[in-house]
């Protein structure tokens, strides 16, 4: 999930021809070839061991998070605009799944179907997904989503949050703090807490969770000039 080759710091209309040309680059440093440390780290207060809540991950890539949360006994509903990338991900995982192109309110949208029917990837642009297609959520995990969504696009992103979560909806995010003025190479954008107050302060409760520096544990991003970065995890639920 963390898309961090392209920076996306104008909005522009090929938003999604722009993440083709990087699968097929083959330029997805941010694949992780394990469950997410933070996910795994925060399940159980996620889902104080229940089974069968929906988890939605927004622009998942081919994260092998949706195969661990599914073999946890979760229903897995996630956006990848990448056909790729959804493809690379049953045939890796080995899991058969059907294939339609019927999802409302997108254009050239795709529905990736695990046989189990417990994990979905909706292939689309992210912005287009709205709650009457994927319903209410009972968490979102956002790994390197949000920091890769062009800066103009945050507002709709944040409204397609919005959309799909409920008063009881957990909202796990990670992200990226550093100074911008070193940056010499491309990388996510820094999310600094003002930021995190201004996207989700007026509709969420938010909780700090950790932050711990994160150069050594991605030594790509050093090559490309930053000299700090910490890693962020909030954990969120929206407003009664």
């Amino acid at each position: 999930m963390l898309q961090a080759e392209f920076e996306m710091e104008q909005s522009e209309p090929n938003r999604v021809d722009k993440w083709k040309a990087v699968w097929e680059a083959e330029n997805i440093s941010f694949h992780k070839l394990v469950p997410n440390e933070t996910l795994v780290k925060y399940y159980g207060k996620l889902t104080n061991g229940k089974k069968g809540l929906k988890f939605y991950l927004p622009l998942c890539g081919k994260t092998v998070d949706m195969k661990w949360l599914s073999d946890h006994g979760q229903d897995v509903i996630v956006t990848e605009c990448v056909e790729m990338a959804c493809k690379q991900f049953f045939q890796e995982q080995n899991l058969r799944y059907s294939e339609s192109s019927d999802i409302p309110g997108t254009a050239d949208g795709k529905l990736f179907m695990a046989s189990s029917g417990k994990l979905r990837i909706f292939q689309c642009d992210v912005l287009a997904i709205k709650s009457p297609v994927i319903s209410k959520v009972d968490v979102v995990w956002d790994r390197g989503s949000l920091v890769v969504i062009d800066i103009p696009d945050r507002k709709a992103y944040i409204e397609g949050l919005k959309d799909v979560t409920g008063p009881e909806t957990a909202i796990l995010l990670e992200t990226f703090e550093y100074d911008l003025d070193e940056r010499t190479e491309r990388a996510p954008s820094p999310l600094f807490r003002k930021d995190i107050d201004a996207l989700f302060g007026d509709w969420c409760s938010i909780s700090e969770e950790e932050r711990s520096d994160c150069l050594d544990a991605q030594p790509h991003f050093r090559q490309w000039g930053l000299t700090w970065m910490t890693n962020v995890v909030y954990l969120m639920k929206p407003k009664s």
